[in-house]
């Protein structure tokens, strides 16, 4: 890969700056980050991205991209070891799978963001957990969502299960239950070092407190 100047715009616990880290720890890609508040959004992000979301990737200070999946992707062809496969229907496949994980992931967000009422919490829970449970009857008992290495889509969903701990305090729920694969493919997840080193060790804290600023159910 020639030589390239990656400076990473994100936040510390967004999922989707979650998914370039990941790639870019796994791939030993250098770069520089800035996190911002989301509370507080500088005025020079509207400049580097029309919707003024992280994650923002500006390369050699003057190329700029946005949204992640389209950061992976770029990182992913200009460097070595792809996180995808090369046969082209397999990186179709995966890239439909990281789709239907970001619906999951929607769901997550509406439960911290949206749902004002215990039945709206209840409806949006079953709603995920039926979603998980497709991903359970695909699931073989090996360790990964596809059995011959780690790729881009195990970095989506282990951004996804990394929520399940503390919306299982909010919500009293346990959204691994009764899914045995998953909750293996979790574990192996969590174990990796770019999983690990994608956010701040106390991720936990940091998304309670996060999330306790929402003026939702869950909130209490």
């Amino acid at each position: 890969m020639t030589q390239q100047n990656f400076h990473l715009i994100g936040h510390q616990i967004c999922p989707y700056v979650q998914r370039v880290v990941i790639l870019m720890i796994e791939k030993q890609i250098p770069y520089l980050r800035t996190d911002i508040d989301l509370d507080k959004k500088p005025d020079w992000l509207s400049k580097l991205s029309p919707v003024k979301k992280v994650p923002i990737l500006v390369i050699n200070e003057k190329q700029i991209l946005f949204e992640s999946d389209v950061i992976c992707q770029y990182l992913d062809t200009v460097s070595p070891n792809s996180l995808y496969p090369k046969n082209t229907f397999l990186k179709a496949s995966h890239c439909a799978w990281i789709a239907f994980a970001t619906d999951i992931l929607n769901l997550v967000a509406k439960l911290i963001y949206q749902d004002k009422s215990l039945n709206e919490v209840n409806k949006t829970l079953v709603s995920i957990e039926n979603k998980l449970t497709i991903i359970e009857s695909r699931l073989s008992d090996n360790d990964g969502f596809f059995e011959d290495g780690f790729y881009m889509v195990d970095a989506v969903f282990a951004t996804i299960f990394r929520y399940f701990h503390v919306l299982g305090l909010l919500t009293n729920s346990n959204l691994f239950c009764g899914l045995p694969r998953i909750l293996k493919w979790h574990n192996g997840l969590a174990k990796r070092q770019s999983i690990q080193d994608a956010v701040p060790m106390n991720y936990d804290e940091l998304l309670l407190n996060f999330i306790k600023k929402q003026n939702t159910y869950i909130t209490g």
